[in-house]
């Protein structure tokens, strides 16, 4: 009986501790968009989806995933909102690795506070907000297949 107690009370004391995982929303923010003297604010998208992928200038993995972003702006972004929200706070540095690869999605820059409250800890990483604006979907990391799961996945929201 105390071994069942003991076990019991383990389970608790673990479960007590265990945070448990929160849906981020996107919440009302804005970010520069790189070369541009504009503000991109998320309230500005209110009832329509949104894909954002957090990036760094200076990370070859979201460098990779550059060609995937565009294609699903290219594919979706009448009835998505889509952007590359980069970490980086010099705009130069977004500039200069928007124009080496030719990325024709809008880049914002100045996003590490952004990043940090919605518990990025990986770059690229991205995340599908619902017309709502409550994330339904993330990937964090590149792999090869993650413009092809982005396009599935936003064939399906953008209905």
């Amino acid at each position: 009986m105390k071994k069942i107690f003991l076990v019991m009370a383990l389970a608790v004391l673990a479960a007590a501790c265990m945070r448990l995982p929160q849906v981020p929303t996107l919440g009302e923010f804005s970010l520069p968009v790189a070369g541009e003297k504009a503000e991109w604010t998320s309230t500005d998208y209110e009832g329509k989806p949104v894909l954002i992928v957090f990036m760094g200038s200076w990370c070859p993995y979201c460098k990779m995933s550059m060609p995937f972003i565009d294609a699903a702006n290219e594919n979706f972004g009448r009835q998505v909102e889509i952007v590359a929200a980069f970490l980086d706070d010099d705009p130069a540095d977004v500039a200069k690795v928007v124009k080496e690869h030719n990325f024709k999605t809008k880049a914002l820059y100045n996003a590490g506070n952004i990043a940090e409250s919605m518990e990025v800890s990986g770059l690229p990483h991205v995340v599908v907000f619902d017309k709502k604006h409550n994330a339904v979907k993330m990937w964090e990391g590149f792999s090869p297949e993650l413009g092809q799961e982005i396009h599935d996945y936003l064939k399906k929201v953008s209905k």
